[in-house]
């Protein structure tokens, strides 16, 4: 899924203005860090393991354990309540650091098919580089993003929240990376395995 910005300005702007505007830097920098993370909300993941029951069938069968990825969220409450949203917030961001646990950690030691060519390297580019905190470079202007979990990919808490599913949420901040994406997009959805009406309908909504 693409999401276009109305009145957005062309990346080559944004890349000037962080370089000559201090203030539009920082908050941009803030803007896109609350859309996606290379992180976990609560702890890191040797804490989420460590805070997380065994899901054995046995839990499972006896209600002591519930899947997040299998259950479906809870609304929040009404915005006049600010203890209760506050509350809510909490719960959102400790499900969603589970479901990010449980389904958008990529295996240490690389599932079948993962690894690729002659010096077997990783096609989903597992693990990613750390990066401790976000950078700007002064001479290009490019953003490097905070990221401090090597297994995971960047995603949204909230997105993450109501889908309950593997996400990967990138800002694109270039026209290389724009043509990019929609090259990748327009590869996957051309598989043969897909039938015609989805294609059509992927078209429609890109």
């Amino acid at each position: 899924m693409l999401l276009w910005i109305s009145a957005s300005v062309s990346p080559q702007i944004v890349r000037d203005r962080i370089l000559s505007d201090l203030t539009f830097r920082t908050e941009l920098i803030d803007w896109l860090e609350s859309c996606h993370r290379g992180d976990f909300v609560t702890g890191t993941s040797a804490d989420l393991a460590s805070r997380m029951p065994v899901a054995d069938q046995e839990s499972l069968a006896s209600g002591e354990y519930r899947d997040p990825v299998s259950t479906l969220p809870h609304a929040p409450p009404p915005m006049d309540s600010t203890v209760q949203l506050e509350d809510w917030y909490s719960s959102m961001c400790r499900a969603s650091d589970e479901i990010v646990y449980l389904s958008n950690r990529h295996d240490s030691a690389h599932s079948k098919g993962c690894i690729r060519g002659k010096d077997k390297y990783c096609r989903a580019r597992f693990p990613r580089p750390l990066q401790p905190a976000t950078e700007v470079d002064t001479e290009t202007g490019a953003l490097r993003f905070k990221k401090t979990e090597v297994w995971i990919n960047t995603y949204n808490s909230v997105l993450t929240y109501l889908v309950r599913c593997n996400t990967d949420v990138t800002c694109l901040l270039s026209g290389t990376q724009v043509r990019a994406v929609v090259a990748y997009i327009t590869d996957y959805i051309t598989k043969s395995s897909l039938k015609t009406h989805t294609i059509f309908e992927t078209i429609r909504a890109v």
